[in-house]
């Protein structure tokens, strides 16, 4: 039996999230027959999720993003499960970790060869009690020490659904973020993975099936995202 797993890392790049996952997938030591791999634009993810990806023996496959091409690493992610699944044979095992559903169309093509396909995610893993989940590693209240009396923003509960729903910030309060990160930036640009990161702090997440935060901000006046994944106020004309 071979089996695949592939990481949709800039869909849940977590370490701790990822960690788990890798508990729970139980790949043990990698060989000819399981295949490893982790899809995403290196440039914005953080080095530790890579450093733990690569010492699991995970491929990291890098997927810069193309201007005018929206969600390309799930572009990236589908055509490497589609070269896969060609040379899969009947009883053969496809795991693709995201909570990203449109990648369940994957799922019928699996079907069709007779491949076993399985769209896993902490979240829904969670949700369903079959992983416990696991917080942030403790920083020593250097955060704490960090932030002083400064005062977070939380995202707003939504009163006709579940207040654990993942909630995406509004254009405003992207834009609010990033001209605060801009600002305190000096002239230098600001990473996607640190936007993506105050985001979060301030309890914002991408719900399943929603635009990337990179394809959000391409859609933007007045900012620029190059394909590296920084990003940095739009030049005047």
């Amino acid at each position: 039996m071979r089996r695949a797993v592939i990481f949709d890392v800039e869909n849940s790049s977590r370490v701790e999230h990822i960690a788990r996952m890798l508990e729970h997938l139980e790949l043990g030591t990698l060989d000819r027959q399981t295949r490893l791999m982790a899809v995403g634009n290196w440039g914005v993810i953080g080095y530790d999720t890579a450093r733990l990806l690569a010492r699991h023996g995970a491929e990291l496959v890098h997927t810069a993003p193309a201007f005018g091409v929206k969600d390309w690493s799930d572009l990236r992610i589908a055509v490497t499960a589609g070269i896969w699944l060609a040379g899969a044979r009947p009883g053969d095992v496809l795991d693709i970790i995201t909570d990203d559903q449109a990648f369940d169309a994957v799922g019928d093509v699996a079907a069709g060869r007779g491949v076993d396909f399985h769209r896993l995610s902490y979240r829904a893993l969670v949700g369903a009690r079959q992983i416990a989940p696991r917080g942030p590693a403790s920083d020593g209240g250097a955060r704490r020490r960090r932030t002083g009396r400064r005062r977070v923003r939380t995202a707003p509960r939504s009163r006709g659904g579940s207040a654990n729903a993942p909630q995406a910030a509004p254009p405003d309060e992207i834009l609010a973020v990033l001209n605060e990160m801009l600002a305190g930036a000096r002239g230098q640009p600001v990473t996607i993975d640190a936007l993506s990161s105050a985001l979060k702090a301030r309890g914002f997440s991408r719900p399943p099936g929603s635009p990337r935060l990179v394809t959000r901000l391409r859609q933007m006046k007045d900012i620029e995202v190059s394909p590296s994944g920084t990003i940095r106020p739009a030049e005047k004309r």
